[in-house]
């Protein structure tokens, strides 16, 4: 779509907007619109100054959707950043509707019931946006992610059913986390002007963000598998095998602590340093199977499925420099210097 700019004053330039698109935004003569620069300057982003659809319901036909189906669909319109969703049927609504609502409130920050009649539920989101930020948010996903793989290699170490037992009662708590993280990008990207309120630039893709928190999921779902071996296994490593999955478990935090940095900060050299991190977790990951092939410690099974999920849970973690290395060299003064 192209506009032709006209000079209105001696130092003002003008350019008309689509009337359709106006008319879709409730945008009339004389209101305001925001206009966003870009980082690198060669782009302007064009906002209308309020948001008319931030309280405007959307409607799920209950006719259609119950249990885990309307618990998908409540999550769906959650993560777009709805505010309101109505469940409506033709009919009152049946137990397998409300355990669908109940079961969408349990797993989402923030989502309860307004209204409850015998054919209607509506629930309402509660999080504002400028509640969180999202580079705040991505340290509380990956430091809860941490923490659990950290105590899932610990009762697998001790033997400890009770803590391993505890890891898996902790994803609902990283998952809460993560459809939050996903709400706020969608809805960042359905309203720019927000995105200074949420700790991000205008112009920056969220795809790399969405990308990041899947990719911590994918390790909390591994912390969980870990975990299970820990409480179905049956004996404990001995102290040199201990040793070598500590210095494995602590070389892959360090590598993950300084992925997720590189991200936030956007230099170069951090992404260099993650580069090395990882090449550090590959060689000790090489290093504990070279030993468990040679050595043969007991439980020798628990033990090479930990560590071929931790070395899922790394390249899940190495994942992030590519998005960083995006961020960092959207910057000119990077690619410039």
């Amino acid at each position: 779509m192209k506009r032709k700019v006209q000079k209105l004053g001696s130092s003002t330039f003008g350019v008309s907007i689509p009337v359709e698109w106006a008319r879709a935004h409730d945008i009339d003569k004389s209101d305001q619109v925001i206009l966003q620069e870009s980082k690198n300057g060669e782009s302007l982003l064009l906002i209308p100054e309020r948001s008319p659809n931030d309280e405007e319901e959307t409607l799920i036909n209950a006719d259609l959707l119950e249990n885990e189906a309307l618990e998908r669909a409540l999550i769906s319109q959650y993560v777009l950043g709805r505010q309101i969703v109505r469940i409506e049927g033709s009919e009152p609504l049946k137990l397998s509707h409300h355990d669908g609502v109940l079961a969408a409130e349990r797993r989402l920050m923030g989502l309860g019931a307004i209204e409850q009649r015998d054919q209607v539920v509506t629930v309402r989101c509660s999080v504002a946006p400028d509640d969180f930020d999202i580079p705040t948010l991505l340290d509380r996903l990956h430091r809860t992610e941490a923490s659990m793989r950290d105590d899932a290699v610990t009762a697998l170490i001790d033997g400890d059913t009770s803590t391993a037992r505890v890891v898996s009662k902790r994803y609902p708590q990283v998952e809460k986390l993560y459809f939050l993280f996903l709400r706020l990008l969608f809805t960042t990207y359905q309203n720019p002007r927000l995105s200074q309120d949420v700790g991000l630039e205008a112009d920056l893709p969220i795809i790399g963000f969405r990308s990041i928190a899947a990719d911590i999921l994918s390790m909390a779902d591994a912390a969980c598998e870990i975990a299970t071996i820990a409480q179905e296994q049956e004996g404990t490593p001995d102290a040199a095998t201990t040793e070598r999955i500590e210095t494995l478990r602590e070389t892959i935090d360090e590598a993950a602590d300084i992925a997720i940095k590189s991200v936030k900060d956007r230099d170069y050299e951090g992404i260099e340093r993650a580069n090395d991190a990882f090449d550090r977790v590959d060689d000790e990951v090489a290093s504990m199977n070279e030993y468990l092939a040679a050595e043969r410690p007991e439980p020798l099974l628990a033990l090479q499925r930990s560590v071929v999920l931790l070395e899922r849970s790394a390249r899940a973690a190495e994942n992030s420099i590519s998005v960083a290395t995006d961020l960092t060299f959207r910057d000119p003064s990077v690619v410039d210097g």
